[in-house]
């Protein structure tokens, strides 16, 4: 006799590989290493490999993951755009000439760091400059001379330069626009929409660049901390995915050990039974009389009995110790299967949110850059005609100031569910930062564009903004390019920028369009 194996012992296998099969579907996308691992795994399962190659697989499974868990490495982020915004701006400024050396390196080095360091960067650099300027001119009154101002007769004796006024030395509104879109970046997460309020009163209040240092600790705190607590989050449900990864071995090892005992027992019974037979036919040879020979049957078959029923009662044992594994088994698959569709849930809503402006509910540059790119490998690859288009809310600062920035907020949305809606399905817009827009135009010449946009400047015209009791009219002006020859995305948005700059110099409400220079 060899293994025996009962319908209900096949049923609880193939439903443990059925398990297995649908759990290893939780660790894709970890690395390329786990997916093959996994893969491997689900072949084995399918082909109906021994028991043996399934636990070797799932133990490289397991040092894989160990080893994913402890070789965290934080991949880097998009740079943000607000925070080289906010350097441009700065540079802009008249600063003193260490302070704006310092600034423009720390431009250069910005391109692969995450808007978090961009911001703390610049604190520090403007802190550690009004400490140099603190002990260099003790005698100077106030941030602002420590900051910004050195003394007059040696600017005069050196630069023959008029000293810097005092007016020079107010926050620029783009400037301040810049740092409300970051604030708003905030605002969609719960836990930081006080802060996000409290931080755009504040901005709302600013006055001077040198009240600008204490605002963007208070920024950079804030986004280190959100970063920190989504970190925090994904490597709690690694580690509780290894864990639960380690009870599925333990499970599986438990598994095979009682297959080899079912085999064992199963040995064991078909020797012993092999052996009662073996003895009844020498006692039928060496008995004398049919009393005797009675007898001895009677003892051999109760001893048989006796085997067959302590062997039943070992099966029956294991089987419940099965399938109460079973059980708990189904429990971990369910609760692991809700944690990572919650986990996928909060990355994809992560994801929108990283990409949306929380204004205007519109795409935000990082969206951009990523459509960008995307349409631009399509060009190149199809020479379908592309156009890209600049625009910008004309006197919107003069909005601003006269209303105030909640009723520039309505007017920006306002504007920007009127652009999205006068647009195709295929075309693309986004928030480019402040009162600026870019938008894509696939498969449309530069001809077809400057005809579409021209329709939708004049739609912009008879857009009515109701702001409490107020009604505010905007207008736009609009730049244009086509991609063509060898042209680059930086390259053609230089050109719809200068075109848009030709529309302000021509008195707004304007679209103009600006072709390539030829070779």
């Amino acid at each position: 006799m060899t293994e025996i194996g009962t319908p209900q012992e096949t049923h609880s296998l193939n439903e443990l590989k059925r398990s297995i099969a649908r759990l290893s579907y939780i660790g894709m996308g970890l690395s390329p290493e786990m997916d093959g691992r996994l893969n491997e795994l689900r072949k084995a399962i399918k082909s109906d490999a021994n028991h043996e190659e399934i636990n070797q697989l799932v133990d490289k499974i397991s040092k894989t993951l160990r080893t994913l868990e402890d070789t965290t490495e934080s991949e880097k982020v998009e740079v943000a755009e607000q925070e080289v915004d906010l350097l441009k701006l700065l540079l802009s400024q008249r600063l003193p000439a260490k302070l704006k050396k310092t600034l423009k390196s720390m431009q250069r080095q910005s391109e692969n760091m995450d808007a978090a360091a961009v911001a703390n960067n610049i604190v520090d650099a403007i802190q550690k400059f009004l400490q140099q300027a603190q002990q260099n001119e003790k005698s100077e009154p106030g941030l602002l001379g420590r900051l910004f101002k050195r003394n007059k007769t040696e600017l005069n004796k050196v630069q023959n330069q008029p000293a810097v006024s005092e007016d020079e030395h107010w926050l620029s509104e783009e400037l301040k626009s810049s740092l409300l879109h970051l604030v708003d970046q905030l605002s969609v997460m719960d836990k930081y929409s006080e802060l996000a309020v409290k931080l755009t009163e504040k901005v709302v209040q600013l006055e001077k660049i040198t009240d600008l240092a204490d605002i963007l600790e208070l920024i950079t705190s804030a986004f280190v901390e959100v970063s920190g607590h989504e970190h925090e989050q994904f490597e709690k449900f690694l580690k509780s995915l290894n864990k639960r990864i380690d009870r599925v071995n333990e499970f599986i090892d438990g598994t095979v050990n009682y297959s080899q005992q079912v085999t064992a027992q199963s040995n064991q019974l078909d020797l012993d039974l092999q052996n009662s037979v073996t003895e009844i036919k020498d006692s039928f040879e060496a008995s004398s009389s049919l009393t005797e020979v009675k007898q001895s049957l009677f003892q051999k078959m109760d001893s048989i009995v006796s085997r067959v029923n302590s062997f039943c009662e070992a099966q029956a044992a294991n089987q419940q110790q099965l399938n109460q594994n079973m059980v708990n088994l189904r429990e971990q698959l369910r609760a692991t299967e809700d944690e990572s569709s919650r986990l996928r849930d909060d990355l994809a809503a992560q994801r929108v949110r990283a990409q949306t402006d929380p204004l205007t509910q519109l795409p935000n540059r990082y969206s951009y850059n990523e459509r960008l790119t995307q349409e631009y490998n399509r060009w190149r690859r199809y020479r379908s005609p592309l156009s890209l288009v600049v625009g910008d809310i004309d006197y919107f600062k003069k909005v601003n100031d006269e209303y105030g920035h909640t009723a520039g907020d309505e007017v920006l949305r306002v504007v920007a569910l009127f652009l999205q809606n006068g647009l195709r399905e295929s075309d693309f817009i986004a928030r480019f930062g402040g009162e600026e827009f870019v938008i894509l135009l696939p498969e449309t010449s530069l001809v077809d564009a400057t005809k579409a946009i021209n329709k939708l400047r004049q739609g912009v015209k008879d857009v009515k903004v109701e702001f409490e009791a107020l009604i505010i009219q905007v207008a736009m002006s609009f730049g244009i390019a086509e991609f063509e020859n060898n042209d680059t995305p930086k390259a053609v948005f230089a050109r719809a920028d200068q075109a848009l700059y030709r529309a302000k110099e021509k008195g707004r409400d304007q679209v103009c369009c600006q072709r390539a220079k030829l070779n």
